[in-house]
């Protein structure tokens, strides 16, 4: 295999599925870790006015938790480099970079990181998905 600053040139279009399928494995497994993390964890105090006031994301938790499933499969049928896993894996991807910016005030760092992550891997599959319909 060439290195692209050997050469000089992009990357091949076939190393775009592969590196789109391990981020969003990658981030899949992140969301799924974390979603079970707060699953284990109390419900959130948050300091308002007079007091203390819990607030239980368990709801949000759970969809959390499936979204990062889905997003780990779909990033596993990307990297088989299919022609319809692409479209399955942006499918999956969108609404979970949703589900992430919901919980941005409860872990920010980590959803900054894993929202970046997917929007990459959405856009190398865009691309990887226009390449291949020019190329047909």
């Amino acid at each position: 295999m060439r290195s692209p600053q050997a050469t000089g040139t992009a990357p091949d279009q076939a190393d775009r599925p592969l590196l789109a399928g391990g981020l969003l494995v990658a981030t899949g497994l992140a969301d799924v870790l974390s979603a079970y993390g707060m699953l284990r964890s109390g419900p959130f105090l948050v300091l308002r006015g007079g007091g203390l006031y819990p607030v239980d994301v368990t709801g949000w938790t759970w969809l959390h938790l499936a979204a990062g499933a889905a997003v780990a499969l779909a990033g596993l049928a990307a990297l088989t480099g299919r022609r319809g896993a692409a479209t399955v894996a942006i499918g999956c991807a969108a609404p979970a970079l949703a589900v992430d910016l919901l919980m941005l005030p409860y872990a920010p760092i980590r959803v900054v990181l894993v929202t970046a992550l997917d929007a990459a891997a959405i856009r190398l599959l865009l691309r990887h998905r226009r390449a291949t319909r020019r190329a047909d």
